[in-house]
């Protein structure tokens, strides 16, 4: 605060200054502004995304460093350009392509996914529980997206060769498409409630923030018995809501049911029903078909090695 009262009272003093000085002549040339409005000259990614992102979808998405878009809670670092081109790339092709040809064309994308995606390059780490961010969303109209600069490193696997993270479907998925799409499930539930019923099902068994002390890692078969598909589902019913959609549509037939395999009658039967929730609220409030997307983004991710996502060529 102190800061802010020096500024203030500096540019009081600058004003008096100008004031008196103006007073005492008559040659001021007042068409000339003493405010410089300074711009970034617009680049290749610009171009792209003013096509693909604005024009298309009425979405804006910014990946250069702006202090008052970035959360202050963690130390965080920007997302380097050529990683942005390649979030932005793949963003569009696995996500909005995927709910175009399922949907029919850009309306569905451009009147209900957020307006605004911030891009940051590393993810948050939360040294209260061990956890780190990966994204959030704010109020339905902003999606975070943190890890980006992941996308210039290289996957390792003890029993595979290298490869890089963007040829990878469950990098991709682990780290980028299942927290978009769970953040964007937010956004539909926001305008129009699901049943009740969903919240029946788990009933008391939500966990809160407690969830990681109870868990013992992210495949603990106690996850799936108590009708959860991820650790996070028990945070709270909206929580559980946003991952069984973002889960099924970036699972494989094969993935999914290895979430049903792993829980008792009684988990099994939960999930189920949480799903049928699920797909009738999308199929009966926006027309949409979440077995179809499901399909489309898994077709999408068998064709990673096909597309060049260093490419923003218009």
């Amino acid at each position: 605060m102190k800061a802010k009262h020096i500024i203030t009272a500096c540019l009081l003093g600058f004003a008096t200054s100008a004031v008196l000085t103006s007073c005492g002549s008559d040659d001021v040339d007042e068409s000339i502004s003493v405010i410089v409005d300074s711009q970034t000259p617009e680049n290749d990614l610009d171009r792209w995304l003013k096509v693909n992102f604005v024009d298309r979808y009425n979405i804006e998405m910014r990946y250069r460093w702006e202090d008052n878009e970035i959360d202050m809670n963690y130390i965080l670092v920007p997302a380097r350009y050529e990683n942005a081109v390649r979030m932005a790339r793949v963003l569009k092709y696995i996500c909005f392509d995927a709910f175009d040809k399922v949907t029919g064309g850009p309306e569905f994308v451009r009147n209900s996914f957020p307006k605004f995606v911030q891009l940051v390059g590393n993810p948050g780490w939360n040294a209260s529980n061990g956890t780190y961010t990966l994204g959030s969303s704010e109020g339905g109209y902003k999606i975070n997206l943190w890890y980006v600069n992941h996308l210039g490193d290289m996957y390792y696997d003890a029993n595979w060769q290298q490869h890089p993270v963007i040829e990878s479907r469950e990098q991709l998925n682990d780290n980028y498409f299942h927290t978009i799409l769970h953040e964007y499930a937010h956004t539909f539930h926001q305008r129009v409630p699901y049943t009740n019923e969903f919240n029946q099902i788990t009933g008391t068994s939500y966990l809160g923030g407690s969830y990681t002390s109870v868990f013992s890692g992210p495949d603990d078969p106690q996850i799936y018995s108590m009708g959860f598909v991820t650790a996070y589902s028990a945070y709270t019913a909206d929580e559980d809501f946003a991952e069984v959609f973002s889960t099924y549509v970036t699972s494989t037939p094969e993935e999914f049911q290895f979430y049903l395999d792993h829980a008792n009658e009684d988990g099994r039967n939960k999930i189920q029903r949480k799903l049928r929730i699920v797909r009738d609220y999308f199929a009966d409030n926006w027309e949409l078909d979440i077995d179809a997307l499901r399909d489309e983004i898994q077709e999408r991710e068998t064709h990673l090695t096909d597309v060049d996502f260093d490419d923003i060529s218009l």
